[in-house]
């Protein structure tokens, strides 16, 4: 797969309520073949837990391979969407489109979150944050101070940078942008959009809590509509509309 490099792509602004519309819409999406769905869900946390378990490789290993998996989950929504049946080599077409395109996203993405938190290292002793190491039966370490302004801090940069991540591996398969392209108007896109971007997780963090309840049978459903609600974000914003 082709990326032009140069291109950029505008996004439209929604109102704060689509965000909740996203959510519908995958559930609409998975609906149609849940099992199927929950399938590729399923094998997908499989590969990102036996890869996570790879001593000192794992954690960064699993950065680079989330957006092409996301990138998969993007395409096999758009199929779901043509009334496609879904198979297995769904999960996996990311490999093949845009491989190096969908690493280097993850690459800089984890990039960022290291800069973000040097950043916010640097930051705490000039807010008179002081860090003590944890003592017995503690595994945190205890932090002393204006920790509640420093902690809100650093969830409004935490957010800022998600949205770097949003819409990015959408946009890499669907619109053929590449990796620094994909992440600033992924950037671009939620900070025009952020209410929607914002209720959206929202609502899908209470969701993932309801779907805990009954014995976490609901995660069987909930991670397929949160993959899907990328795609279908993608489109409210980026994709373009028939006259």
């Amino acid at each position: 797969m082709q990326t032009d490099f140069s291109a950029r792509v505008d996004a439209r602004k929604v109102g704060y309520t689509q965000g909740w519309r996203w959510i519908v819409q995958a559930f609409y999406l998975v609906r149609q073949q849940p099992l199927t769905w929950m399938l590729l869900a399923g094998s997908y946390l499989l590969i990102h837990f036996a890869v996570a378990a790879i001593p000192l490789l794992g954690a960064p290993l699993t950065f680079f391979l989330a957006p092409i998996f996301a990138a998969g989950f993007v395409l096999a929504a758009q199929q779901a969407e043509q009334g496609v049946e879904l198979k297995m080599a769904a999960l996996f077409a990311g490999f093949r489109l845009a491989l190096r395109t969908l690493l280097n996203v993850g690459m800089l993405y984890l990039a960022l979150l290291l800069l973000a938190m040097m950043l916010l290292s640097a930051l705490m002793p000039m807010l008179g944050i002081h860090m003590a190491a944890p003592q017995a039966g503690q595994e945190l370490p205890q932090l002393s101070g204006p920790v509640a302004p420093f902690m809100l801090l650093t969830s409004a940069l935490m957010f800022l940078l998600s949205l770097c991540y949003w819409f990015a591996p959408a946009l890499v398969v669907l619109n053929g942008l590449g990796p620094w392209q994909a992440l600033r108007d992924s950037f671009r896109a939620g900070i025009a959009n952020w209410p929607a971007v914002l209720l959206s997780a929202f609502m899908l963090a209470l969701l993932l809590f309801l779907a805990l309840l009954p014995l976490g049978l609901g995660l069987l459903l909930w991670f397929p509509v949160l993959y899907v609600t990328a795609y279908t974000g993608w489109k409210d914003l980026f994709a373009v509309r028939q006259a």
